[in-house]
């Protein structure tokens, strides 16, 4: 076989065929960083998709939570609906006022719903799920303010039962004051009675105005309101409707004596001592206790 015999020259430049044939490719591959950008690519693209499910989970839970929230007042306010309406003790501009509102919140929250749900990131269902609380009061303002409008209508109506005795003992008081009767203390103890009604009245509808301005779309000023409210019907139950029937009883045995001269009004006397006492002890009590 014949020998092939390369020139120096012609032996360098093979060489550096073959050097450049074998190690640039590796040096191309390693030496330039590309197998490490490629996996920093594809580390960083399932960050971005795991974040993309994370985002995505997120948001289902916004929106599941958010509708829970606002289904739950919109069930509160259709049963305050029903009993509202059905109450006999509030006043048809009561009912109608209280309507109106509730139907302001009904339509507020069900749109506010309708956004939630269709909303597509995590963040802008976060802001709009906190409009629930910071815009609708229902179980903070609507419902308070509904079962005291319906306690002060009860009261209302409990003090003109009392108002309709007033006459009717007075025409006994002076029917007995013609016959000779001693009727002083009787006369006393209804005009008192008169006086406490008239209390009443004012200090309820008072507070009836106070809990109907009350705006449902605010909590700034409610929850003080209803303290106060509450403090003054406490009053009213305990000290004067307790005087009135500290009152009523006083008054008993008196006119049985007075309709009847020959009875010892002693026991009867006893009995109102007793009622005098426990009527003073819960007048004295504070209305917070």
């Amino acid at each position: 076989m014949k020998k092939i015999t390369y020139s120096i020259p012609t032996a360098i430049a093979i060489t550096g065929i073959l050097f450049l044939q074998n190690v640039i490719p590796a040096f191309a591959v390693e030496g330039s960083g590309e197998p490490r950008i490629a996996n920093t690519i594809t580390h960083m693209q399932n960050l971005a998709s795991k974040s993309a499910d994370r985002q995505a989970t997120d948001l289902q839970t916004i929106i599941k939570h958010a509708d829970t929230l606002i289904t739950n007042r919109l069930n509160a306010l259709n049963k305050l609906s029903t009993r509202i309406q059905n109450d006999t003790r509030l006043s048809t501009n009561e009912k109608a006022s209280l309507s109106s509102d509730m139907q302001t919140e009904i339509s507020g929250l069900t749109t506010l719903k309708a956004k939630i749900d269709a909303d597509t990131d995590a963040t802008t269902a976060r802001a709009d799920a906190k409009q629930i609380i910071t815009n609708y009061y229902v179980f903070a303002v609507f419902e308070p303010k509904v079962r005291l409008l319906i306690t002060i209508n009860n009261l209302q109506t409990l003090a003109t039962k009392m108002q309709s005795y007033v006459p009717q003992l007075q025409n006994l008081i002076d029917t007995y004051k013609t016959q000779g009767k001693d009727v002083t203390q009787m006369q006393t103890f209804l005009n008192d009675i008169s006086s406490q009604l008239q209390t009443i009245n004012t200090s309820l509808s008072t507070d009836a105005t106070t809990v109907q301005n009350v705006s449902v779309t605010s909590n700034t000023t409610a929850k003080a309101t209803f303290t106060q409210v509450r403090q003054d019907l406490a009053q009213i139950v305990r000290g004067d409707f307790a005087k009135i029937r500290s009152d009523f009883a006083q008054m008993r045995p008196l006119f049985k004596h007075v309709s009847n001269p020959n009875q010892s009004p002693t026991s009867s006397h006893s009995a109102m001592e007793k009622t005098t006492i426990h009527s003073s002890q819960e007048v004295s009590q504070s209305p917070n206790e």
